[in-house]
């Protein structure tokens, strides 16, 4: 792997010390955080007064209204956006004919289950934050405590219909246990769905550290369609379809402003004055008028893949191999 890029501190904590080194691998399109952290520090990335996971608000920030500028911006890159929208009409199609059990693995404050509970699905989520577990129990879930890569014992015990691993392979330690976890728990004729951020996204190579995504050390590794590819059928998993969303959203001020605001923390500043924001608007237009006509892989910010399992011999396998290495 070579030093891809170098993350000055935590944005969202920025009176910790310390820098965080990103390693890519050219051969298998995939980055890392190296060295790893310690299982024991990942609680504190999460110990945040303002993190989407810990509210069960539907919307995020409140903003004021944006200038004309900034309403053209994001009209034009609304109007452009092919992406997979999950909206009704894609939840409601995502379970399998018959479904009657959904998982979701990573389930924050339990948006997602809410969305199944409401097709009669029964739902269970597992979440390793404990103000996401409060916020998705306060929504009346049935929520477990734990991580992907060791989910909890009931949990173990049953087969889902669906399975959902939604933006959680980014945070884990060890994807390839996490998702070969979540593949064991599919009942035959089941889906598994995992989506991640997309690293072969223009906007992360505009922004750089400071692409909204990025969000180390939260995020330890960075997948591209390639690498997501390669690990889903090292598990033994057959991909249905690929999907991609997240257009749009690159141009919203607030996704602008948390790109500058990062950026500001970078320099040593305690927030982002109005000049700097403008100048990220302005990468904002650029990044259009690269990305209208581009690739989906350079156009959207998320990557989804729709699977079934393969063979259950094959995911049995891996499963004996990741729990037996060292």
């Amino acid at each position: 792997m070579r030093r891809w890029l170098q993350v000055p501190c935590d944005w969202r904590r920025p009176g910790l010390a310390g820098a965080w080194n990103l390693w890519w691998c050219d051969a298998c399109a995939f980055g890392q955080v190296w060295p790893r952290p310690a299982p024991s520090e990942i609680p504190a990335f999460y110990d945040l007064r303002r993190y989407y996971t810990h509210s069960t608000a539907e919307t995020g920030r409140v903003e004021a209204r944006p200038g004309w500028s900034a309403r053209l911006l994001m009209a034009l890159a609304w109007r452009a956006d092919r992406g997979a929208e999950p909206d009704d009409s894609w939840w409601h199609q995502l379970p399998p004919v018959g479904a009657r059990t959904a998982l979701e693995i990573g389930c924050g404050s339990g948006q997602n289950l809410k969305l199944l509970a409401a097709q009669g699905l029964e739902v269970v989520g597992v979440e390793p934050d404990v103000a996401a577990c409060a916020a998705a129990r306060g929504r009346g879930l049935q929520v477990w405590a734990g991580v992907a890569e060791a989910l909890p014992a009931p949990i173990v015990a049953r087969h889902f219909d669906l399975v959902l691993l939604a933006h959680v392979l980014e945070h884990c330690l060890d994807p390839a246990g996490a998702l070969g976890q979540a593949a064991a728990r599919v009942a035959p004729g089941g889906r598994l769905v995992v989506e991640v951020p997309n690293s072969a996204c223009a906007g992360l190579a505009s922004a750089g550290a400071a692409w909204h995504w990025l969000d180390v050390p939260r995020h330890l590794n960075f997948f591209t369609r390639a690498s997501l590819e390669a690990l889903v059928r090292r598990i033994g998993l057959v991909v249905e379809r690929v999907e991609w969303w997240g257009y749009a959203r690159q141009f919203h001020p607030e996704w602008i402003a948390t790109e500058a605001e990062a950026e500001a923390v970078f320099a040593g500043l305690a927030a982002a004055d109005a000049g700097r924001v403008a100048r990220h608007r302005r990468r904002a237009w650029r990044l259009l008028a690269r990305t209208l006509f581009a690739h989906a892989a350079r156009r959207y910010d998320s990557l989804r893949l729709i699977l079934r399992a393969g063979q259950r011999a094959a995911v049995g396998s891996v499963m004996r191999r990741l729990s037996t290495r060292d």
